[in-house]
């Protein structure tokens, strides 16, 4: 099935996400096979070192992403929805299986990975899928979409591998890791009906969303003051809280992170409901519906 109407970067500027996919998934496989990079070391996730951290980055005889995605979007999109708790077993599984076969195996299998990908990008295939829809644990998303919302997994798992000894991730691997939050928000945004303009802002400037009934669009954020909702803060805090990793209701009294225009913000709240994919998504439920409290603190404190 064909997706409709503006797809964000998908159809904004496919060759220019295709070549941010692929430098991302360098950067990240330079972080894992740095000198320094101990992945047998405690990662930030706790229980799992890094190399758990990596296992289901990469390619498996039980676990061929990249072979699925494309079944899928051949026959329409269609796949199996599974609920949080069955996508976070399903991780635990693989984690499970694949973790007493060593570093080597597991650098080796996110290489495998990212060349299926690779692939796929270099290959006819982009022409005829990339915009065809696939099933995916956040529902159906074209396909290049899809590829494009790993970039935000890979900048985030760069950083839980601080405690490795990794290298800090890449400003680029950073800066598409918050663009995939937003274009992939943006296509949730469209399914359940919320149309707005959502804006993360950095110091280098950003990304924002804007999502109406016929699609969504996804463009970089200037570095001036922004119109309508949004967030502002470093690439790492915008990511960190987003996917869990630090206490947001800190980062916002710090004023670290600030929120602009939190009505607006808080409509998207319904858009993470029964997602159990949605990057960040179970610290972003929890953060929508602190936010409230949070900002009473603060207009209290001022």
């Amino acid at each position: 099935m064909l997706a409709v109407g503006p797809t964000g970067l998908a159809s904004a500027d496919p060759k220019g996400l295709t070549e941010a996919v692929l430098q991302c998934l360098d950067d990240f496989l330079d972080i894992i096979s740095a000198p320094g990079t101990d992945l047998t070391r405690p990662s930030r996730l706790k229980g799992w070192s890094g190399a758990d951290t990596c296992i289901h980055m990469g390619q498996w005889a039980d676990r061929d992403t990249m072979t699925a995605v494309v079944a899928s979007a051949r026959a329409g999109g269609v796949g199996e929805d599974r609920d949080a708790a069955s996508v976070d077993a399903a991780n635990e599984r693989l984690v499970a299986a694949h973790r007493a076969e060593g570093v080597d195996a597991i650098v080796n299998a996110c290489v495998r990975g990212r060349d299926s990908i690779e692939e796929f990008l270099e290959s006819p295939l982009l022409d005829e899928l990339g915009q065809q829809l696939t099933h995916s644990s956040l529902g159906p998303m074209p396909v290049l979409t899809l590829l494009h919302a790993g970039v935000y997994e890979l900048a985030v798992h760069a950083l839980d591998l601080a405690p490795c000894g990794a290298p800090p991730p890449s400003d680029l691997l950073l800066d598409r890791g918050l663009a995939a939050l937003l274009d992939v928000t943006g296509a949730l945004s469209v399914r359940q009906g919320v149309h707005a303009t959502v804006t993360a802002q950095t110091p280098g400037g950003g990304w924002a969303f804007t999502a109406s009934a016929d699609g969504w669009t996804t463009q970089r954020a200037g570095t001036t003051r922004f119109e309508g909702a949004g967030v502002r803060g470093s690439a790492v805090d915008l990511l960190d809280a987003s996917a869990g990793r630090v206490n947001l209701g800190q980062l916002l009294l710090s004023r670290r992170l600030v929120v602009q225009d939190l009505p607006a913000f808080m409509r998207l709240a319904p858009l993470l409901d029964d997602v159990p994919g949605l990057p960040g998504g179970r610290a972003l439920k929890s953060a929508v519906g602190g936010l409230g409290r949070v900002t009473r603190l603060l207009r209290i404190g001022r």
